[in-house]
Formats: C-alpha cells, sequence, structure tokens
C-alpha cells in the first residue's frame, strides 16, 4: 500500500497572492474614481469630466450624479432606476437625464421607457464608443 506524504504548510509559506489591480464591471467595464467619486467605466468618468467643464463654462448648472428615479405601479415600487448624470441645460432650458452605455441590456430599456412616461423626462443615450462626439454637446 502506497501513502501519500502529508505536508504540512505553516503560516507564511505561501507566497502571497497578487491582488486585482482594478475592478471589473459584469460586462468586463474597467471602472475607476475621479474626484473621488466610483465610475463604472472609464466611458462613464469621462463624460463626468467633459460635464465638469460645462459646469465650470456656465453651460451647465446643478450637476448631479447617479441620480434615483423610483418606479411604481398603482403606489407599489417596482424598482428604481438611476442614471449616469442629472443637470440643467441654460440653451434649451430643461433638466437633462444622462446614461453612459457600453451594452444596452433588456432591462436598461424598459426602466428607461417607464422612467420616461412616468417623470416625462428623456434620458439621453450615449454609446460608451462615441463619448468624444459628446465633449460640447449641450442637448
Amino acid at each position: 500500500m502506497r501513502f501519500k506524504k502529508l505536508i504540512v504548510k505553516k503560516p507564511g509559506d505561501e507566497p502571497p497572492k497578487p491582488q486585482p489591480k482594478s475592478r471589473r464591471g459584469k460586462y468586463n467595464a474597467k471602472g475607476e474614481h475621479i474626484d473621488g467619486f466610483w465610475f463604472a467605466s472609464a466611458a462613464e468618468g469621462k463624460r463626468y469630466l467633459q460635464l465638469k467643464a460645462m459646469q465650470e463654462q456656465g453651460k451647465i448648472e446643478g450637476l448631479e450624479l447617479q441620480p434615483k428615479f423610483p418606479i411604481t405601479i398603482n403606489s407599489k415600487p417596482i424598482t428604481t432606476y438611476r442614471g449616469d448624470f442629472l443637470d440643467e441645460r441654460h440653451r434649451i432650458e430643461r433638466v437633462v437625464v444622462e446614461d453612459v452605455k457600453g451594452m444596452v441590456t433588456d432591462v436598461y430599456a424598459l426602466k428607461k421607457k417607464m422612467v420616461e412616461a412616468s417623470y416625462a423626462i428623456s434620458i439621453n443615450e450615449i454609446p460608451a464608443k462615441e463619448i468624444d462626439k459628446w465633449e460640447q454637446r449641450v442637448g
């Protein structure tokens, strides 16, 4: 009969495990911190910097991050839609909600329709690959 040799490892015998460099989202988007805020993707972080510059130039005001919109049906809470940004645009005199999307899911599409109908607003959907085209876009 053969016996396997039992190896007993002591604490400190193993090399330290490498730590992940950055957290990735469920669709492989690489998130980042900017100005102390967490953004789920580099495109979302870039849009934040664009909007921040526009606010400093006086083109927009009241920039909010991650605005929440509760969705209710027959007075019952169903879910909550969370946009990426909300601000007030002077040129078009309205509040704008924006969502940077690398991928549009069925759940997002449904929530978007429900929020637009419930709150009488429109959501600007910005494709992540086209984020540079939105740099000075107001409206």
